[in-house]
């Protein structure tokens, strides 16, 4: 079949054509890749049946469902069109691009600028008039084609599961599924486990905790089952378990769907406001419903003030709000100990954080801090630091004459390193082609594992080449001098709220670094939290990024002290030069600004003794590890713990 207009090719640089060509399949278990070989095939013979000279294949071929909109290579493709990088683009069909009328954008984004875009099997070119009517009839195709199949299927898989009990899921603990089994008839319960279920329920009616349930659980050495990730039980896991209708004798299906976000293309799983639909099945059953229905109850009502309170129009104040986004510290600050994340809730309080590795056993610093408080001090920490924006005003504008001088030099440097890298991968690709053609006997998921390396790294190679281009072509945009950027970061910060997330998202820029580690008088006490931080002044312009001259110029290392000092630190400093002098301590103390008591005075002098005997400059200690003479701090004395850092974490120097 010959695909060939009248209107002809020609190439925007007088002599090569350059063509992007899109492959795409979901990655279902059905599909193999070699359908992605089968559309750029097909997609290289329209092109030549188009263009008799020398052509250019530039190949985009991914995984990927086409309802996403998020994909990296849709962003990777826009911004190459964008910089008039192709004269041809060309699918099979424009579900391998995208399905939606997102493709419709796309398209358009191409024409505006001179790329033109052929769809054989949707029968469209953009050199017709007509095409954007074909593109839009193309998209609502594909999209009815996805919504219908998604129907069919819910309903056929519905109708067996209410008539047969089929469409079964994976078993959980104490359920034995044969090789083979399609309905619910052939499951059948876990003898050995009965013993443990039962025991563990009576656990639950007695204490209400799920924990202890679970504890009995490891220690038997009761199986979470065969398709659990963790494989311990926690309390969580527990009351899941617990819940399951299946104990019961009513398996459920429905419990949950699928709902688009259409701004991304995702579909999330979210509670299904009709209810799931149950089957009885009572050889499944270990209980009886007045068996456990009281206990559930219970647990309902015992945790019911735990739960996020609703505002008043009955609307949760987290509804559609991503879990990684939080306010400042959440999921940001880092634990100096086992560099685990810090989240919201610490013992109970909702306003602090504590060490999310030490909720799990596996840390020892179990000791919170404030958040709101100290997100107050952060900002007052980061707009006192603007002040020495103005003594460096000098160094800024030579570093910014250097990056506009040396640009050009440093785009070479750049760009052959990108084709050192490119040479490395084709000699590394043509080693495992002489591996396959040599050895007979090859082992095929290690030659797998090596060619889905070499893919990674030749789709993360086209992604710095894009970067790359985009930087040719355009100038950094950045704050001409330092008093320009204080009044861009102060007009950010002044009028903020603090508990806000767009505070949470400004912090992450500037202070991408927050080590918390404890410490603790010289006279004893209370363990206190104290943050290292790494404030980057230039972090919220991105193209700062690309002058590391310029980031360590604005970067600085800074202490905060994450409690309230009590009176005697406050006071040390000045009561430790009264006496000096030879008042006595009723004397100091009249003195003092904060009117102290005599006793104040006099344990701020014993704490400066106590420094001079220790050669201190600071009051506080750091602590490497739990103090045997605090009794308050006992984690790591528990049955259940265990010390566990992080994978591949290293403390950094304070």
């Amino acid at each position: 079949m010959s695909y060939r207009e009248e209107v002809e090719l020609v190439p925007r640089n007088g002599h090569i054509l350059i063509v992007l060509i899109v492959a795409r399949i979901s990655g279902c278990a059905n599909q193999k890749e070699l359908s992605l070989e089968d559309q750029v095939d097909h997609a290289k013979e329209v092109a030549q049946e188009y263009y008799g000279g020398e052509i250019d294949f530039r190949i985009i071929s991914t995984k990927g469902k086409g309802e996403r909109l998020d994909r990296p290579e849709l962003l990777d493709i826009e911004e190459r069109l964008e910089a008039n990088e192709f004269d041809l683009m060309i699918f099979e069909d424009i579900g391998r691009l995208v399905r939606g009328a997102a493709a419709h954008t796309m398209c358009g984004t191409a024409v505006d600028n001179g790329t033109r875009v052929i769809s054989p099997n949707d029968d469209f070119d953009t050199n017709d008039s007509d095409w954007e009517s074909k593109v839009m009839d193309a998209c609502k195709e594909h999209m009815k084609h996805n919504e219908h199949t998604s129907r069919r299927i819910k309903q056929k898989k519905m109708n067996r599961f209410k008539k047969y009990g089929a469409a079964t899921p994976c078993p959980i603990a104490g359920y034995i599924k044969p090789d083979g089994a399609e309905t619910f008839s052939d499951w059948s319960k876990d003898a050995d486990a009965a013993e443990y279920i039962k025991e563990g329920l009576q656990t639950l009616r007695r204490t209400l905790n799920g924990e202890a349930v679970a504890e009995y659980f490891n220690e038997v050495g009761f199986s979470p089952g065969p398709y659990c990730r963790k494989k311990q039980w926690d309390g969580k896991m527990v009351l899941r378990f617990y819940r399951n209708p299946i104990l019961k004798g009513l398996p459920a299906r429905g419990t949950m769907h699928t709902t688009k976000k259409h701004k991304t293309g995702r579909r999330t799983s979210t509670r299904n406001p009709k209810g799931p639909t149950y089957r009885e099945e009572p050889h499944l059953a270990f209980f009886c419903p007045d068996e456990i229905d009281p206990v559930l109850e219970a647990l309902e009502k015992k945790n019911a003030h735990f739960k996020r309170k609703k505002k008043t129009n009955g609307v949760d104040s987290r509804y559609q709000v991503p879990k990684k986004r939080t306010r400042a510290f959440g999921q940001h600050a880092t634990c100096y100990y086992c560099g685990h994340r810090y989240v919201w809730g610490a013992n109970g309080i909702t306003d602090s954080l504590m060490c999310s590795n030490s909720r799990s056993w596996h840390c020892w610093n179990s000791i919170g801090f404030n958040g709101p408080k100290a997100a107050r001090k952060l900002l007052g920490v980061t707009l006192e630091s603007l002040s020495s924006l103005e003594g460096i005003d000098a160094q800024y504008q030579e570093i910014l004459q250097q990056a506009q001088s040396g640009g050009p030099e440093k785009l070479r440097t750049r760009e052959n390193k990108l084709n050192r890298v490119e040479d490395e991968i084709e000699r590394e690709s043509e080693k495992i082609k002489k591996l396959i053609r040599e050895i007979d006997g090859a082992d095929p998921n290690l030659l797998y594992e090596m060619m889905s390396e070499l893919s990674e790294r030749k789709k993360k190679l086209s992604l710095d080449r894009v970067a790359f281009e985009l930087a040719k072509k355009r100038q950094l945009n950045l704050p001409k001098s330092t008093l320009e950027l204080k009044e861009i970061l102060q007009y950010h910060l002044e009028d903020i709220d603090i508990h806000s997330h767009e505070f949470g998202d400004l912090i992450r820029e500037l202070v991408p670094e927050i080590h918390v580690y404890l410490v603790r008088r010289v006279s004893g006490g209370h363990l206190l939290p104290r943050a290292m931080l790494r404030l980057n002044l230039a972090g919220s312009i991105p193209d700062a990024a690309s002058i590391p001259e310029l980031q360590q110029l604005l970067s600085r290392k800074i202490t905060l002290d994450l409690f309230e000092p009590t009176q005697r630190e406050l006071i040390r400093p000045e009561a430790v030069k009264l006496a000096a002098t030879g008042l006595d301590q009723r004397e100091i103390a009249s003195q003092l600004e904060c009117n102290p008591t005599q006793t104040a005075v006099s344990n701020a002098l014993k704490l400066h003794r106590q420094m001079l005997e220790k050669g201190l400059t600071n009051p506080y200690i750091f602590l490497d590890e739990p103090p045997g003479d605090y009794k308050k701090l006992r984690r790591h004395n528990n049955q259940k713990y265990s010390f566990q850092a992080k994978s591949g974490y290293q403390r950094p120097p304070l």
